[in-house]
C-alpha cells in the first residue's frame, strides 16, 4: 500500500511538473510554481526535472538537485529533500536543511512531512509536526526535533478533513492521535472515517465512523467529537445527516434495513430499505418494498410509500408511478390539476414553473394565480422577476408579465450568476455577454472564458477583460496589484488554477 502511495506521489509531482514547467531557455530564466498561503516565505522551483527552493526575493536557498522537496510550513525554513529512491526498501534518501543550507534533524533516520487528506486549507502538510522513522516504525516530532511520541506506529497519515489529527496504525489496527500525541480514538479499529460534519468551526465538531471486521463482514459504530461511543459496532453502514445542526442525527443500516438515531436514541426503527434526507424541507424520502414515499422525523406520512420515484422540486414533491406524476406540497396536499407533469417553486415560493403532459412550460405567479404561457418548450427561473424561455427552438428572456426582455432568437442563453453575467450565443456562433441589467459588456468574435484571482477572465482575439462578481469590468492594473503573495522581486507571473482548491502560480524569475 505504501509503495502504491509513493508511486502516486511521484506521478502527481511529475504531472504538476509537466503542466507547469516550461523548458528552461539558454538565458537561464527559471520557471517557478508556487502555492498561495497566508504567509509564504519559501517556494518550490524546478529545473531539469529536479526541485529546489527559493525565498521571497528569488534567492536560491536549496539547489535544484532533488526528486521531491516537502516544505511542510512555507513560513518556516524546514526543507525535506528526497533523492535516490531505493525500490528494494521503498525509501528515498532523505536530508533536511534550513535556510542556511545546514543539515538539521539528522539524528533521525528518516523525516517526512505529514500529508493532509481532503483538508480545505492553504497547504499540503501538517504545519507544526513531522513524522520520523526508527526501526521500521513512526513517531511524531516538532520542527525543532523534539520527540512528541515514541516510534510505535506502523504508519502516520493526515486524517481526512481534520488538520491537526493523524490517522495512525498500531498492531494492524487504526486509531486517531492529535498533534500533541494524545490518543483521540484508540487504535483498535480496522477502518476509521470522518462523518464529514461541517459547521462554523469547520470540521472540528465532526465525529468518527469506526469499523471492525467480524465473521459476517465489517460492522460499524460511531464515536462523536467528544470521544463518546454513541453506537456500537453492529451496523452494516452508518452516515451522518450533515445538514442537521441541532443534534447528531445518524442513518444506520442493520441487517440491511435503515433506521435513524438522534445521538444514542433510536427515533426511527429499522423498517426501510433506504432513507434519504431533504435538507430544504427537513423531510425524509424512505423506501420500502421498492416503493418510495415521504415522511417527517416523527414518522407522520407526507406522501404515501407507493411511488416508483420521488423528486423534490423546491417545496413541491413530484411523485412518479409509471408515466403518471402526482404533485404534493410540503404538507402533503395533492395538486388538483392532473395536466401537470412536474412543478417547482422559486424566489421564496413567489413563482412556480410547471410542465404539462403536452410538454409545455408555464410560469405561475403564486400570489395572484396568474399564469404566463405562450407555448414555451422550456422555462427556467433566472433572478428577480425574469425567466429564460424557449419557443420554436430559440431562447430568450421574459419578465413575469410575459413581456420579452431578450428576443427568442438565440441558440443558447447561459447565465453565470456568480459573476452576474449572461452569455448569449446566436445561430452564427457569435457571442454576446450582458450584465444583469441586460446591458452589453462585450461582443467578442472569438473568446475563451476562465477564472483568474476570483475574477472572470474573458480572452478575445485582441484583448483580455476581467469581470468581478458584480458584473463590472476590472482594469488590468487592478488585477496585477490585487495580490502580493508571490516573491517580491519577481514581477512577471501567470496564475494557473489546477482545480485542487488551492491557487497556483507560474512565476518567471529575473535572468540569473
Amino acid at each position: 500500500m505504501r509503495k502504491k502511495k509513493l508511486i502516486c506521489i511521484i506521478l502527481i509531482v511529475l504531472i504538476i511538473g509537466i503542466i507547469l514547467i516550461i523548458n528552461i531557455k539558454e538565458n537561464k530564466k527559471y520557471q517557478y510554481y508556487v502555492e498561495k498561503l497566508e504567509k509564504i516565505n519559501y517556494f518550490l522551483f524546478m529545473q531539469n526535472n529536479k526541485y529546489g527552493v527559493i525565498d521571497r526575493n528569488g534567492n536560491v536557498i536549496i539547489e535544484p538537485n532533488y526528486d521531491i522537496i516537502e516544505i511542510p510550513n512555507p513560513s518556516k525554513d524546514v526543507f525535506i529533500c528526497k533523492s535516490n529512491y531505493d525500490a528494494s526498501k521503498n525509501e528515498f534518501k532523505v536530508q533536511v536543511f534550513n535556510e542556511g543550507k545546514q543539515p538539521i534533524l539528522y539524528q533521525y533516520y528518516i523525516v517526512e512531512a505529514i500529508a493532509l487528506d481532503s483538508v480545505e486549507n492553504n497547504g499540503y502538510y501538517e504545519k507544526s509536526v513531522l513524522k520520523y522513522k526508527s526501526n521500521g516504525l513512526y513517531g511524531l516530532i516538532d520542527f525543532s526535533g523534539k520527540k512528541i511520541t515514541k516510534a510505535i506506529y506502523e504508519s502516520i497519515d493526515g486524517f481526512e478533513f481534520n488538520e491537526g489529527l493523524m490517522l495512525v496504525k498500531k498492531a494492524g489496527k487504526y486509531g486517531i492521535i492529535n498533534m500533541n500525541g494524545a490518543v483521540v480514538v484508540k487504535p483498535k479499529y480496522d477502518k476509521i472515517y470522518s462523518d464529514k460534519y461541517l459547521n462554523s468551526n469547520g470540521y472540528k465538531d465532526s465525529g468518527y465512523i469506526v469499523g471492525e471486521k467480524t465473521n459476517d463482514g465489517m460492522r460499524y459504530g460511531y464515536i462523536n467529537s467528544e470521544r463518546k461511543m454513541l453506537l456500537k459496532n453492529e451496523y452494516n453502514d452508518i452516515y451522518r445527516i450533515e445538514e442537521k445542526n441541532d443534534s447528531t442525527y445518524l442513518i444506520a443500516f442493520k441487517d440491511g434495513k435503515a433506521g435513524i438515531y438522534n445521538k444514542k436514541k433510536n427515533i426511527m426503527k429499522h423498517n426501510f430499505e433506504d432513507i434519504e434526507y431533504n435538507a430544504q424541507n427537513d423531510l425524509l424520502i424512505v423506501q420500502k418494498a421498492s416503493k418510495q414515499g415521504v415522511i417527517r422525523f416523527d414518522g407522520s406520512v407526507i406522501v404515501p410509500i407507493e411511488y416508483d420515484n420521488i423528486l423534490f422540486a423546491g417545496s413541491y414533491i413530484n411523485a412518479k408511478n409509471g408515466d403518471k406524476v402526482d404533485i404534493f406540497d410540503e404538507n402533503g396536499n395533492k395538486e388538483q390539476n392532473e395536466s401537470y407533469s412536474s412543478k417547482q417553486d422559486f424566489n421564496n415560493k413567489k413563482y412556480a414553473i410547471v410542465s404539462t403532459i403536452e410538454d409545455e412550460f408555464k410560469i405561475i405567479i403564486n400570489d395572484s394565480g396568474k399564469v404566463v404561457e405562450d407555448g414555451y418548450s422550456y422555462a427556467q427561473y433566472l433572478y428577480e422577476n425574469f425567466f429564460i424561455v424557449c419557443k420554436d427552438k430559440k431562447f430568450g428572456i421574459i419578465n413575469d408579465n410575459g413581456d420579452s426582455v431578450i428576443e427568442c432568437k438565440y441558440k443558447v442563453i447561459q447565465p453565470t450568476m456568480e459573476y452576474s453575467i449572461i452569455q448569449l450565443l446566436d445561430e452564427n456562433e457569435n457571442i454576446e455577454i450582458l450584465d444583469k441589467n441586460f446591458n452589453t459588456i462585450v461582443k467578442p468574435s472569438k473568446t475563451s472564458i476562465s477564472t483568474y484571482n476570483g475574477l472572470l477572465k474573458i480572452s478575445t482575439k485582441n484583448e483580455e477583460l476581467y469581470i468581478n462578481k458584480d458584473g463590472r469590468i476590472v482594469k488590468d492594473i487592478e488585477v496585477e496589484n490585487g495580490d502580493n503573495m508571490y516573491p517580491e522581486n519577481i514581477k512577471d507571473y501567470q496564475k494557473i488554477d489546477l482545480g485542487y482548491g488551492c491557487p497556483y502560480y507560474v512565476i518567471q524569475s529575473k535572468e540569473s
